[in-house]
C-alpha cells in the first residue's frame, strides 16, 4: 500500500495598508496570521552584513551586521567652545583630531567612545590617544550623566553630526579629569585653561596620552 507524499507547507507574506499577514498553506487548507511589521524587518535585517572599509570622508567607517551597527567619524583639529560646569562662558580652546565611535543594537541605548589621534586615519592601525576632555574614561568611554543623547532618527543614520553636537555642546563636569595630559596629569581642565590664556592656536600633540591600542583593536573590542 502506497501513501501519497504530503506537500510541504508554503508561507507567504502579504503587505496591506492596514498591516502584514502571514499566509500558511498546507494542501487545500489555508491559515492567516497577523504579523508585526517590525518583526519582519528585524528578521530580514538579521541577514544583512555591510562594511565600508576606511573612507575618505568625515564618516570614516560604517559596519553593520544584522541589527548591530558601528559608525566611526573623524573631526579635524580645530578650536571649539568648551562649556565647563560653573561657567556661562565657554573656554575657546584648540582640540586635536578626534574620533567618535557609536555602537548600536536595534533600539537599545547606544555605546560611545571618543579618542584623540595625531593625524587623520589612513589605516585602521593608527594609534589612539586619550581625548583631552573631562567626563571621558581612560579608555574613551563617555560619561553622559543626564545629557539627552542623539534622537532615534539620528541613531538610524550613518553620520554622527548630531552626536558631536551633543557631546561638545554639553557642559563638562569634574569627572574623569585625570590621566589625559602629560603636563597636567591630575586635571585636564588645567591644561585647557592654560591653552585659552595663551590663545594657543593648535593643541600640543606631544601632550597626548597614548591608550596603547589602535583603531582596529578598539573596534574589535567594541564589536564583540
Amino acid at each position: 500500500m502506497q501513501t501519497a507524499l504530503q506537500e510541504p507547507p508554503s508561507l507567504t507574506l502579504e503587505f496591506y495598508s492596514y498591516g502584514v499577514l502571514l499566509r500558511k498553506r498546507i494542501g487545500e487548507s489555508v491559515s492567516e496570521y497577523a504579523v508585526d511589521p517590525s518583526q519582519v524587518a528585524a528578521a530580514l535585517a538579521a541577514k544583512v552584513t555591510f562594511d565600508t572599509g576606511l573612507l575618505n570622508a568625515p564618516t570614516l567607517l560604517v559596519r553593520q551586521e544584522g541589527l548591530r551597527k558601528l559608525v566611526v567619524e573623524y573631526r579635524a583639529p580645530q578650536k571649539i567652545g568648551l562649556y565647563v560646569d560653573g561657567s556661562d562662558i565657554p573656554l575657546r580652546v584648540p582640540m586635536p583630531g578626534l574620533l567618535l565611535m557609536r555602537y548600536t543594537i536595534d533600539h537599545e541605548r547606544p555605546k560611545y567612545g571618543v579618542y584623540a589621534v595625531k593625524k587623520r586615519p589612513d589605516t585602521l592601525a593608527i594609534p589612539l590617544f586619550s581625548a583631552p576632555l573631562p567626563n571621558v574614561g581612560t579608555m574613551g568611554g563617555i560619561c553622559w550623566g543626564t545629557v539627552r543623547l542623539a534622537s532615534q532618527q539620528a541613531l538610524q543614520g550613518c553620520t554622527l553630526r548630531e552626536d558631536w553636537s551633543v557631546l561638545l555642546g554639553s557642559p563638562f563636569g569634574d569627572h574623569s579629569v585625570n590621566g589625559k595630559s602629560q603636563s597636567h596629569p591630575a586635571d585636564i581642565r588645567q591644561l585647557l585653561i592654560a591653552l585659552e590664556k595663551r590663545k594657543a592656536r593648535v593643541y600640543p600633540k606631544r601632550d597626548l596620552v597614548p591608550l596603547g591600542q589602535t583603531l582596529a583593536e578598539m573596534m574589535t573590542e567594541v564589536w564583540r
